[in-house]
């Protein structure tokens, strides 16, 4: 006789993103995943390299790949209608009752038309809808536009015109799989009236998962240290926060305040160590360490993850985007402006009075308590049920 927990329906989680590589979007899928399989659900996982995924009570199936789409590093997988078969198979098998993207690509455009013709909801979490390219790359638009078409098949439908061509089309890719979804999640308020006003349907505002709470105390020596972390492309502003760092050196002399930064080549810049690629673990140890995390990108992200883990050690966090700061409240703190000279300015206020860190610790943690697993899972259940 099958147990309770079998004869319940599965979750279908969906990524067109390769899981051996860990970027925002995919570390959002794992933890999403881990938290549901944790909470009793029964969670089976399709993506590209899903078997790196091993948690126990998620079942993973991977399909076939074809190759890599160069620039993006996509994984090939052939067009949506050619995946449908697998997508239906998959759901049959395992008596799913709810799917679960977290792409914009073919195997998430095929769960959604299988999704529909099965009957059963669909959620699609947009990880980002402010796709930048640089605008010289702009004659690139209608190929862009023609690559998704022959993913995902979807000739029609929205089109977002609020910025230069190729980021117009990036947009527009987005939107339109995000038009055929039940429900379109944003981890973030900003983005989902983005979402909403580019007409992109049922759009609810739900935050990806917060890991367990492992508040460590405080630092309470000197130096002041902060913390950077984010995959090293030009629209997080690595260089923002190291030019800020040459100023807050310039101005107070070495010693006063450092910054770790995972990832990325060593550069001579004072009162910076680069540690490379780190594990998970090792960014727990330097966050554990640090009095705060910095988020340099402007107009670009939607809900860092590294924002949520840092609250998780209830650390704030410092961002340059005046966006990005009302949307975790107390728990951040904003620059007087986005660039260096703000950045600086702020870390040298920091760095003669700490004090001014310990509210927004409160509201760090605060924060994350509301996001762990188990308040996770029970809004995304409560948000299947209403469809």
């Amino acid at each position: 006789m099958p147990s309770e927990n079998a004869a319940r329906p599965a979750v279908l989680m969906v990524c067109d993103y390769s899981l051996k590589y860990l970027g925002g979007a995919q570390t959002a899928f794992i933890r999403q995943a881990q938290a549901l399989a944790g909470e009793g659900v029964r969670v089976v996982v399709l993506a590209p390299d899903a078997d790196a995924l091993t948690s126990d009570g998620i079942t993973t199936v991977s399909p076939p790949r074809r190759g890599t789409i160069p620039v993006l590093d996509l994984p090939l997988l052939g067009r949506a209608r050619d995946l449908e078969p697998l997508v239906a198979a998959t759901i049959r098998r395992h008596g799913v009752g709810a799917v679960v993207l977290h792409s914009e690509f073919a195997v998430a455009a095929a769960a959604i038309d299988v999704a529909r013709q099965l009957g059963i909801p669909s959620l699609h979490t947009v990880h980002t809808f402010f796709w930048r390219a640089p605008a010289a790359l702009a004659p690139f638009a209608p190929v862009v536009s023609r690559v998704h078409r022959s993913l995902t098949g979807i000739r029609n439908g929205g089109r977002f015109t609020g910025s230069h061509p190729l980021n117009n089309s990036l947009r527009t890719m987005t939107l339109r799989v995000a038009e055929r979804a039940d429900i379109v999640l944003s981890p973030s308020k900003h983005q989902a009236v983005a979402l909403r006003d580019a007409g992109a349907g049922r759009v609810e505002a739900f935050s990806n998962v917060a890991q367990p709470l492992r508040v460590a105390p405080a630092p309470e020596d000197e130096p002041l240290r902060l913390l950077w972390v984010a995959r090293f492309a030009p629209e997080k502003r690595v260089d923002v926060a190291l030019d800020a760092m040459r100023l807050v050196v310039e101005r107070l002399g070495e010693g006063r305040v450092h910054l770790d930064v995972a990832g990325g080549t060593h550069r001579p810049v004072p009162g910076v160590t680069f540690h490379g690629s780190v594990p998970g673990e090792r960014v727990g140890e330097l966050m554990d360490a640090a009095d705060a995390a910095l988020i340099t990108s402007l107009g670009f992200d939607n809900q860092p993850m590294v924002a949520l883990e840092a609250f998780a050690h209830g650390r704030p966090v410092i961002v340059s985007d005046p966006v990005l700061a009302t949307e975790f409240g107390d728990a951040a703190l904003g620059t007087p402006s986005p660039d260096a000279e703000g950045l600086a300015d702020l870390i040298i206020r920091l760095a003669a009075d700490r004090a001014l860190l310990a509210a927004p610790r409160e509201a760090a943690v605060a924060y994350a308590s509301e996001r762990v697993a188990a308040a996770h899972v029970a809004r995304l259940l409560e948000l299947v049920a209403s469809v």
